[in-house]
């Protein structure tokens, strides 16, 4: 009964019945789950994480349901507090020291070996520039580049992620390589 009502009837059921019954909360969940799951993969790239987040995500929007207004759809109410949630995260980790090789690290292991033991000493220290300064941009820049030069989006589907138009898509790409680049020039400079 509960799969064959709308989200709106179902986020109504929710607010009436609280926490006495969590039936239609819980046939929300089904429905929009892996949509969550997908969208905190995107920004985490790791599925370990991914589902973290997508329990934290319906967490919050459990907790908050009561207030849901509804003057967007519940599906893009709950995808915006999706990228919220997993945008905070992104910013805290790149508030705490990283522990674990970042993406670009490994992406730089693809990278064809060089010959002597010097190359191979100044290939090693060139990775280790490009990931601390890839590691301290902003978040946003760390997610547009992400999303372009490791995922390999095009300008469409990036604007369509993150709710811009293709020209600010674009602008924002160029931008985040722009502050990669100068971080990088600064960092082979000291």
């Amino acid at each position: 009964m509960m799969g064959q009502l709308s989200d709106e009837a179902l986020v109504q059921l929710c607010q009436e019945r609280g926490n006495k019954d969590d039936r239609p909360f819980q046939e929300l969940m089904r429905r929009y789950q892996r949509l969550v799951w997908r969208v905190c993969y995107r920004f985490m790239g790791n599925g370990d994480d991914a589902e973290d987040l997508t329990q934290e995500v319906f967490f919050k929007v459990y907790r908050s349901l009561a207030s849901f207004e509804g003057r967007s759809t519940f599906k893009t109410w709950l995808y915006r507090i999706a990228i919220n949630t997993a945008q905070n995260e992104l910013r805290a980790r790149a508030r705490r020291p990283q522990e674990s090789e970042t993406e670009l690290e490994t992406a730089a292991e693809f990278i064809p070996a060089v010959e002597t033991v010097e190359e191979t000493i100044l290939e090693q220290g060139r990775r280790e520039r490009l990931a601390a300064a890839f590691a301290s941009l902003r978040p946003e820049d760390i997610q547009i580049l992400r999303y372009k030069d490791i995922e390999q989006k095009q300008y469409d589907e990036i604007a369509a992620l993150l709710g811009i138009g293709l020209s600010a898509a674009k602008m924002r790409v160029q931008r985040a390589r722009l502050s990669l680049q100068a971080v990088y020039q600064q960092l082979n400079q000291e």
